[in-house]
C-alpha cells in the first residue's frame, strides 16, 4: 500500500500514514499540533494544470 510522509516541524519526526488516511492530529513523539506537520511527498506547487480557461496568455495549447 502506497504512504504519505510527514515531518513534524517541531521536533523533526518522520511520519509515514497509509494512503487515504488522514494527516495525523498531533505528532507522536512530541505532541505538536497539526498546524506544525507538513507533508514531505506533495506533488509540484500548483497542482495539475488543465487545459484552456483563463485569458488567452495563461492557456496551453491543445
Amino acid at each position: 500500500m502506497p504512504m504519505k510522509h510527514f515531518q513534524c516541524g517541531n521536533c523533526g519526526q518522520i511520519i509515514e500514514v497509509p494512503q487515504g488516511v488522514p494527516k495525523p492530529a498531533n505528532c507522536p513523539r512530541c505532541g505538536a499540533p497539526a498546524m506544525m506537520i507538513h507533508r514531505l511527498d506533495k506533488g509540484p506547487p500548483g497542482g495539475r494544470r488543465r487545459r484552456g480557461g483563463g485569458p488567452p496568455w495563461q492557456r496551453t495549447p491543445p
